[in-house]
């Protein structure tokens, strides 16, 4: 029997709802409401107390935001302690029958993204928000200024990030700052570091990164805690930029993508000034 013939019957529908939270390529968070475990598309789907708000379909973008609850002890909300993760958590909401044989169809009801995690007395309080609500975002635009605006290592950019990298050992860790083993800047200038990015493997096989905020000689102080980083590991450091015509031409040797306007006036043409003296 298929989905919609179980869906608009009085009395054959057995509904469950499957979650799938990715967090990357390689890692996933998959719950469901059901009483046992749900195989779906070569994932296992484990069995929790979890429910959700309610999917609206107003036309407006003004409630669409939804709240998933669940046990505060999950693995899921454990991503999302102390300090955010580094790259975007996206779910993806399926529903289906169980009385649907052979095989049960999923649909999929609702995706988007995770903005947070709370913690309500025993319960995680996950806050999302649907695909569509990227419409209210403006895009950005292109200011006449003196320093480029492009994202380093971005798609304007193009910036050379393997000839812009090394890689070094940690050598001890506190709190937000690493030491790395010496000569670890390889040929470049510590000091190029700063305002860089620092990347590492974490344990679910996703990459973590955090911003260089200062280098002072072979300690690096990033902006953010450390996520599954231990002395020994093997990470990567990124060269960072001014934005400026400078780093842009003699550190990357990228100056044809240069987006800055570096030959703004400076002097008001329409100001009160003598032209002739």
């Amino acid at each position: 029997m298929t989905f919609s013939a179980i869906e608009t019957s009085r009395h054959q529908g057995a509904p469950v709802t499957l979650y799938l939270f990715a967090y990357s390529e390689t890692a996933s968070f998959a719950y469901t409401d059901a009483e046992q475990a749900i195989q779906h598309d070569g994932i296992t789907y484990e069995p929790i107390p979890i429910m959700r708000d309610s999917v609206t379909s107003s036309g407006t973008l003004d409630r669409s935001a939804l709240a998933v609850r669940m046990p505060r002890d999950v693995e899921l909300s454990e991503l999302f302690r102390v300090y955010p993760p580094a790259q975007v958590v996206t779910l993806i909401i399926r529903q289906g029958h169980l009385s649907d044989t052979p095989e049960p169809e999923f649909l999929v009801v609702w995706s988007g993204r995770v903005l947070s995690v709370g913690r309500e007395g025993e319960e995680c309080v996950v806050s999302c928000e649907p695909v569509s609500s990227s419409l209210r975002r403006p895009g950005l635009r292109r200011h006449y200024q003196l320093g480029c605006p492009h994202v380093l290592y971005g798609p304007q950019c193009q910036a050379n990030k393997p000839a812009s990298s090394v890689t070094a050992t940690v050598a001890s860790l506190s709190g937000a700052a690493i030491t790395l083993n010496a000569g670890w800047n390889g040929e470049f200038p510590a000091a190029r570091f700063t305002e860089g990015v620092v990347e590492w493997v974490n344990d679910a096989g996703g990459t973590e990164r955090r911003k260089i905020l200062s280098v002072a000689g072979n300690t690096l102080r990033l902006g953010g805690l450390l996520r599954d980083l231990e002395a020994g590991e093997t990470i990567t450091a990124r060269l960072g930029c001014n934005h400026q015509m400078s780093d842009c031409a003699e550190l990357f040797a990228n100056i044809h993508n240069f987006g800055g306007c570096p030959w703004v006036p400076t002097t008001n043409p329409i100001g009160f000034r003598n032209n002739y003296y």
